[in-house]
């Protein structure tokens, strides 16, 4: 974890997780600028950008410091930004610092400025049919690590649950979910989303399970 007066600003924060892009650039006291922007992920995270710079009036290469959202969510979003953070990190003087975060701890943080109450809650996003990526917030839960959940365990869990949505073609809300809206503009004056940011060498994806391809075996035609 990161310590909040440690990091060098101004930063420029981009998350690619979930469909659309959402993008800020983080001052001291919060957002400089922020901007949510819906849309293919490959055109709009470089006009997000594009905006963010023209309201501030800054550069690429006055940013030393990098944060992205790794993950879970939607993987062809992801490499896109990590493929556009290597460009950038390599057009500022020096060698900026790179941070990163993961969209169901951003999620959660967003509940809990809404909720009056420390009750255990869950936050789930798309992962496939009948299967989810979770992780668990409360009292007892800070221990816990984003993992992956079936319906029929879901079934038996009796905290509230929250959902972000982070395929454009998602198989549905989870049983007893509650769609939430992904926009980290609240999170910008809140010390918790920049205390939880880990630095990384280079940008890399985080997924819940691996995704393995058949080998295609060509066969001999008679």
């Amino acid at each position: 974890m990161t310590e909040p007066q440690t990091i060098a600003y101004p930063l420029l924060l981009t998350d690619c997780s979930a469909p659309g892009v959402r993008a800020g650039i983080l001052g001291e006291r919060g957002w400089l600028a922020y901007v949510k922007l819906e849309g293919e992920t490959g055109s709009q995270l470089f006009e997000a950008v594009k905006q963010l710079l023209a309201e501030t009036k800054l550069q690429l290469e006055d940013f030393r410091s990098f944060v992205y959202c790794e993950g879970p969510g939607s993987t062809l979003g992801i490499r896109i930004n990590s493929i556009a953070l290597r460009t950038w990190t390599s057009m500022s003087p020096g060698t900026p610092t790179i941070y990163t975060y993961r969209s169901l701890v951003a999620a959660g943080m967003l509940i809990e400025l809404d909720r009056k109450d420390e009750n255990a809650f869950t936050i789930l996003s798309d992962l496939r049919k009948n299967s989810w990526n979770v992780l668990r917030f409360g009292p007892e839960t800070d221990s816990e690590e984003i993992r992956v959940v079936s319906a029929e365990e879901l079934s038996e869990w009796p905290e509230s649950r929250y959902f972000i949505q982070q395929r454009i073609h998602s198989p549905g809300t989870p049983p007893g979910a509650e769609l939430i809206d992904y926009d980290l503009e609240a999170l910008g004056s809140q010390p918790h989303l920049l205390a939880s940011l880990r630095q990384v060498e280079k940008p890399e994806i985080f997924q819940t399970t691996t995704t393995e391809f058949k080998k295609w075996t060509p066969n001999r035609h008679r």
